[in-house]
């Protein structure tokens, strides 16, 4: 049999025979979790942090965030109080669609002006055949088309509801390929898929008095980080990683697609014809203004999320009732809220400083040692503002060596 015909156990026993030492998992999680993707040898787990009282247009949220880095936690935590005490983040999504394209390949008896004038028909016979979708609000909303040479591009703009769609809107795009087969001057069909170009963009927005974050120099200090990042490439990526940072937290722990959403932002930080940091901080009227625009194609039902205890856990946490809308807001106030963090940081302290006293406990998490001693180690680490594994180790030596001599 080929590997992925073996059952998860049959697998795990392969590469036990070849010499591979494998972690325990339960039998009916490896089962579980077979379901779900390809050749399953077990499991990789990511500790679920929360942001609490995250305030996005006068609601507030808990939002778990699925990450391994501390100080992401961390720091939306400490961005979000402050700003939820100014008043609040500001968000507006506008999920329009999907961009989906069908290129074909056309012969010189093609009649652009008679495909577009097929259109309402197409529309209205996808309609027919995917109705369920239409039932929940979405559908296809538009189609165009250019030419070029034998060339024809349809560019295809679809409402996924509340899913984040990309299964659906490519069995829509095929079955509307195959309405267009036999159309006059069409030779073949090229290709018929979703285009991860952005479509569903969100904003979001943040006021800060500036006395809360350290007065004026600090708040002038962060808008020309900002500014830097504007037109340096190199500042830019990094302030964008750290914007992903939260974003892509908040999309593993809802179990939304983050290549899509990384693929997209990469595009719209370079929509201008240069990369360029997808936020924007400022001073005006004695406040820290901030803003940040992304594309944040997500949803909240289908794909593997209904069937994810762990990801069930989320929804129950954020509310059950809670729209995909309403998601893309808290994405981007999370990832708008590690953003300032970063600025922050670097505006006073330097990111250093925070990043390893945080980083400590993953230091201490491989001592070989016990769970008080580890505690002990943590403290003096942060105590005494050394962050290696050499001083947790002579750390240990000293709390054992200080054990043993109360024993005697």
């Amino acid at each position: 049999m080929k590997f992925y015909e073996l059952t998860p156990a049959k697998r795990r026993a392969l590469l036990r025979q070849r010499g591979i030492e494998l972690d325990e998992i339960d039998e009916q999680v490896l089962h579980d979790l077979d379901l779900l993707s390809e050749n399953v040898i077990g499991q990789l787990r990511l500790p679920v942090g929360l942001v609490q009282n995250v305030l996005v247009n006068d609601q507030n949220y808990q939002v778990p965030l699925a990450t391994e880095e501390p100080s992401v936690v961390a720091a939306a935590n400490h961005v979000v109080k402050i700003v939820t005490e100014a008043g609040g983040f500001t968000a507006d999504s506008q999920r329009n669609g999907i961009w989906g394209q069908i290129v074909l390949q056309v012969d010189a008896d093609f009649k652009i002006a008679q495909l577009q004038a097929f259109f309402p028909e197409l529309i209205k016979k996808a309609h027919n055949e995917y109705a369920s979708l239409v039932f929940h609000g979405g559908g296809v909303k538009t189609i165009t088309a250019e030419q070029e040479k034998d060339l024809v591009f349809l560019k295809v703009l679809i409402d996924p509801a509340e899913s984040m769609g990309a299964n659906r809107v490519n069995s829509i795009l095929e079955y509307m390929a195959k309405q267009l087969a036999a159309f006059s001057g069409i030779k073949q069909k090229l290709f018929a898929i979703l285009s991860n170009y952005p479509s569903q963009i969100t904003k979001i927005k943040a006021e800060i008095p500036v006395e809360v974050i350290g007065g004026i120099e600090t708040a002038q200090k962060i808008a020309l980080l900002s500014r830097i990042g504007q037109t340096d490439p190199m500042r830019a990526v990094t302030n964008n990683k750290g914007i992903m940072n939260g974003v892509e937290a908040v999309l593993l722990a809802s179990g939304n697609d983050t290549r899509a959403v990384e693929a997209a932002c990469s595009v719209w930080a370079a929509k201008s014809g240069s990369y360029t940091s997808l936020s924007k901080w400022y001073v005006q009227d004695e406040k820290l203004v901030g803003g940040l625009s992304l594309p944040l194609p997500i949803g909240v039902v289908g794909g593997s999320i209904k069937s994810r205890k762990d990801v069930k856990q989320t929804y129950r946490i954020l509310g059950e009732k809670i729209t995909s809308q309403e998601l893309a807001n808290i994405i981007a106030t999370i990832g708008l809220a590690n953003n300032l963090a970063a600025l922050l940081a670097i505006a006073t302290q330097g990111i250093q400083k925070g990043h390893m006293k945080l980083q400590a406990r993953n230091i201490v998490a491989n001592l070989d040692a016990t769970s008080p001693e580890k505690k002990k180690v943590l403290q003096m680490l942060i105590n005494n503002k050394l962050y290696s594994q050499t001083a947790a180790q002579n750390f240990l030596k000293e709390i054992r060596k200080e054990n043993n001599a109360s024993r005697n």
